[in-house]
């Protein structure tokens, strides 16, 4: 069984204490949004995060409607404030 696997950005590793974050769920979720909901159940102190947050697979932004990317990988990027 292959984990899904979130990189996680600025705010989330600091809450997580981790750069990444390793979810075992087998064939389950079939779209970003279920991935991101199972990490949201093993990692509660990420979940408030969680929504507010870009998606990534590779270089490509990808929607969480859209299906669970091949390699199973994740980046999320929280949004930037400042100038």
């Amino acid at each position: 069984m292959t984990p899904i696997v979130f990189e996680l950005y600025a705010n989330l590793e600091r809450l997580a204490g981790e750069k990444e974050c390793r979810i075992d769920a087998g064939d389950e979720p079939r779209t970003v949004a279920d991935a991101l909901a199972l990490l949201a159940q093993a990692r509660p102190t990420l979940a408030s995060s969680l929504e507010r947050c870009a998606c990534v697979s590779g270089d490509t932004i990808i929607r969480r409607a859209d299906p669970l990317p091949a390699d199973r990988r994740i980046a999320l990027l929280p949004p930037v404030a400042g100038g």
